[in-house]
């Protein structure tokens, strides 16, 4: 059935209104609302106006809504679109476009694009059409009908005219793999504004196979201090760090960058205008970089109301912009100046989406407080309704990439590899979220701030080599050995004196939010930070920045970054959007004894020490950058920024606070390549604080099965080429990506054949599914009690606060318990009989047990 059962009675008397309002074809007036009806979904990231009149609004938290045109006006109140079949399963919603054929296509934040006939839905995935999880944007070709969806993963473009997909990313041709928006111009060329890396464009004719790029300076001086241009006007882009594109109809391009806005009539040829608080940016960078600039005044029309755009709309000869606080402006398009700045009912929220209304009318869609009318129309238009093919199908699923030419293609790149860099971004995983152990984290992995105030929970591979070091920093004539792995958090230097990192726990049992990192040392959720205190800095400082140090051993390391948002649906804590920059340390000493706590707080304090580190940390900015991404719009799911470190060395990531809140991470993991044969062990890889943690989460556990000598013959290779040397360019990154699911489509295919195939190479995919989430839970929950029978600390209540599956009573009474061999268990929770004596009962009887043992003694 295609309606929900529970629907049909209105789904009945919608089609009825509309039959009976509505001849195929005819030409009516429709009325529009001064003020629309208020829309469920208050974080909207995206809008619509369909073909038959109706408004669309996609959003975080909620669903997907449509506002129907009834008889000649608008419906009272938005339809929720899972009143039809195939609606997908989660709440978060990125971005929606129409197609020429009618068909609704909204993105996703972590399963890919959902697409309505006008009847039902279907998910397109990674499993069956995109290289991506994660939608960034869609766009539609004027001219071929194409339908771009920019990913996680690279860009897919469906071409209806035969029913086929295409898949692009930096083995194609891209800048990087993640674009941020998206536009086809008037001639059918492709545009790509990256989320990381400028803007990038390419023919139809090309098969989008060509590209010309465009790329502002990563850095304005010679320090890398200054991430923006000094002055408000130019040629070029003003920043690689896009956020919204936009082709007009009379052949323009534009682009919403972090600093400013950049216009072109052609790829080659671009200028751009700042916000006015590029002048207080100019004045709070760090150290000499900083240059002081007047501020302009209000009635600069030159002036945009502030760098960071949001969005970009035009109407006729108007360009409304959006921003991240400062409301919308409107720009005459033709002079490029400033004629209205609108602030009322927009101030201090940002304005993802701008939706014009065929009668005129412009409404600003807010994450936060649902629309805002921006500019009054006729309250009238004209409407051709069309009558629309009820038979519409769906796009052909992709067609598979055979996995042999795949890895052709690879094994070709690999052959033409150079030394390459010392790092390189390989790709995100929205789709893990908290599920971490076994996946990430085999070496070495920190939750930050979870043991707070200042301690983490730490977890180390068991069989580490430690370095002996022939005199120990600070210490004249003592020696030392010294763990390979090291992870340190620290904050820049563009900070107040006396402040230093902060260790931030934000909840604690979280463990219905399954983007809250998962704690193997007590088995719950908590939601913690490291936290470089940005909030009591305005959004003009650069800065201050949190800084991860990690050092590695010789060889190849996958070192992944965990960001999650907690409580981004508030107005303030919503502006978190940042830049991750990845240097390697030039030396070869261990950094451990200078750059700890005490040394971050000694640089806050400014004393001798604390200057010392300041002038060596400083250099830190000037190593060059090897590897860029970007991290924003993650309070709807967690996303792992995963790099790949091609040798052993410090590795020294910058998460540049870009204007936002505050600068927070919740997790570092590294892994390192491991024989093939242990690395699915049956217990936890490390140690955690001494202790055997128990279970770790497998593939082989998802659906029970081992792997057989098949499955082995295609794993083992398929491992040993992810950590080989030649194969760790950004190219070969995404090859990899490809290669990987490509195999695991097909074994998808062939799954009635028995063993477990499929579910490895899903896992090495990172694709995440409800029997993947509930294999975690389950085998997570054996970790767990099987650690109670091993160290009794785990058992106690007093001792583990916060566990499951514990015991009101002390170490001590638990361990004369188990001397006597009573069963503690009787007294959990979940115990499916009561206890022989009461808690307070068997209290008093151990404190008398104890009583006659100290006589005994005596």
């Amino acid at each position: 059935m295609l309606i929900k059962f529970k629907h049909f009675v209105g789904t009945f008397v919608l089609i009825f209104l509309l039959l009976g309002a509505w001849a195929a074809g005819k030409v009516v007036t429709v009325q529009i609302p001064e003020q629309l009806p208020e829309c469920p979904v208050r974080f909207i990231r995206g809008t619509l106006v369909a073909g038959d009149g109706s408004i669309w609004a996609v959003g975080e938290k909620e669903s997907i809504y449509r506002l129907q045109i009834g008889d000649r006006t608008y419906e009272k109140s938005w339809l929720n679109m899972d009143y039809y079949s195939g609606f997908p399963k989660g709440k978060n919603f990125t971005c929606i476009a129409e197609d020429r054929q009618g068909r609704i296509w909204a993105g996703t934040d972590d399963s890919g694009v959902a697409v309505f006939n006008g009847r039902e839905w279907k998910m397109y995935d990674r499993s069956n059409a995109l290289n991506g999880e994660h939608v960034y944007a869609l766009a539609i070709s004027p001219v071929s009908g194409e339908v771009a969806v920019t990913t996680s993963g690279g860009v897919s473009i469906y071409d209806p005219a035969g029913d086929s997909w295409k898949t692009l990313d930096r083995s194609t041709g891209l800048v990087e793999d993640q674009a941020a928006s998206a536009g086809f111009d008037t001639r059918g060329n492709l545009w790509l504004a990256y989320a990381c890396g400028g803007v990038s464009c390419s023919s139809r004719q090309s098969k989008y196979m060509q590209w010309k790029n465009v790329q502002a300076p990563w850095y304005w001086d010679n320090r890398q201090f200054a991430r923006q241009p000094y002055q408000p006007y130019g040629d070029g882009l003003p920043s690689n760090i896009c956020n919204v594109l936009t082709c007009t109809d009379k052949g323009q391009v534009l682009v919403g960058t972090c600093s400013g806005l950049a216009y072109s009539n052609g790829i080659s040829s671009w200028r751009y205008m700042r916000g006015r608080d590029y002048a207080q940016k100019n004045n709070h960078l760090y150290g000499s970089a900083a240059r002081k600039t007047a501020v302009p005044g209000e009635s600069n029309s030159r002036m945009l109301s502030e760098d960071f755009i949001s969005s970009i709309i035009q109407q006729e000869k108007e360009i409304f912009i959006g921003y991240r606080m400062q409301g919308v402006d409107v720009l005459d398009a033709e002079k490029m100046t400033v004629n209205q700045r609108i602030r009322k009912g927009l101030e201090n929220v940002d304005v993802p989406s701008l939706l014009a209304l065929q009668d005129g009318s412009v409404w600003a869609a807010t994450y936060g407080r649902g629309f805002v009318r921006l500019k009054k129309g006729t309250l009238a238009y004209k409407l051709d309704r069309e009558q629309m093919d009820n038979e519409v199908p769906f796009p052909r699923p992709a067609q598979m990439e055979e996995p042999s030419v795949v890895l052709r293609r690879l094994e070709r790149l690999g052959s033409d590899a150079h030394a390459g860099k010392n790092i390189v971004f390989r790709g995100e995983d929205w789709t893990t979220k908290g599920d971490w152990c076994g996946k990430y984290g085999h070496t070495r992995a920190t939750l930050c701030a979870t043991n707070a105030p200042m301690s983490n929970s730490e977890f180390k591979a068991k069989p580490i080599k430690f370095r002996t070091l022939s005199s120990v920093p600070g210490h004249p004539g003592y020696k030392g050995a010294l763990s390979p792995y090291w992870i340190q958090g620290l904050m820049g230097l563009n900070r107040k004196k006396g402040d230093a990192l902060r260790w931030w726990v934000h909840s604690i049992k979280e463990n219905d939010n399954r983007n809250v990192l998962f704690d193997p040392t007590d088995s719950v959720r908590t939601e913690a930070e490291w936290d470089d205190h940005g909030e009591v800095y305005p959004g003009f400082v650069d800065g201050p920045d949190i800084w991860v140090a990690v050092e590695v051993p010789e060889g190849v390391h996958e070192i992944a970054l965990y960001f999650y948002n907690p409580n981004g649906y508030l107005t303030n804590e919503s502006r978190r959007d940042y830049v991750v920059e990845a240097r390697r340390h030039p030396s070869t000493a261990p950094l451990v004894f200078q750059f700890n706590i005490e040394g971050d707080l000694a640089i806050g304090e400014q004393n001798n020490w604390g200057k010392e580190l300041a002038a060596s940390m400083e250099q830190w900015y000037s190593y060059p950058v090897e590897a860029r991404t970007r991290v924003s719009r993650f309070a709807g799911s967690g996303v792992y920024k995963r790099f790949m470190s091609r040798k052993g060395g410090i590795y020294l990531f910058r998460i540049c606070r870009n204007g936002s809140f505050n600068t927070i991470l919740n997790g570092v993991f590294v892994n390192e390549k491991i024989p093939w044969e242990i690395r699915m062990p049956e217990e936890l890889p490390y140690y955690v604080s001494g202790a055997l943690a128990g279970i770790v989460p497998t593939p082989e556990r998802v659906s029970g099965a081992t792997l057989g000598q098949r499955e082995k013959a295609v794993c083992k290779p398929l491992y040993e080429l992810q950590y080989t040397r030649k194969y760790l360019t950004p190219a070969a990154c995404s090859l990899q990506n490809r290669y990987i699911l490509s195999l695991w489509r097909q074994a998808r295919k062939s799954r009635a054949e028995g063993g477990c195939l499929a579910d490895c190479l899903q896992w090495e995919a990172r694709v995440s599914d409800d029997r993947v989430r509930a294999s975690f839970d389950e085998t997570m929950k054996r970790s767990w009690e099987q650690s109670q029978i091993y160290y009794i600390g785990n058992r106690s209540r007093d001792f583990m606060p916060n566990a499951p599956g514990t015991v009101p009573f002390s170490l001590s009474e638990l361990r004369l318990m188990a001397k006597l061999r009573i069963d503690w268990r009787q007294y959990r929770d979940d115990a499916k009989t009561p206890p022989e004596k009461t808690v307070q009962e068997m209290k008093e009887f151990l404190n008398k047990e104890l009583l006659k043992q100290q006589q005994s003694r005596k």
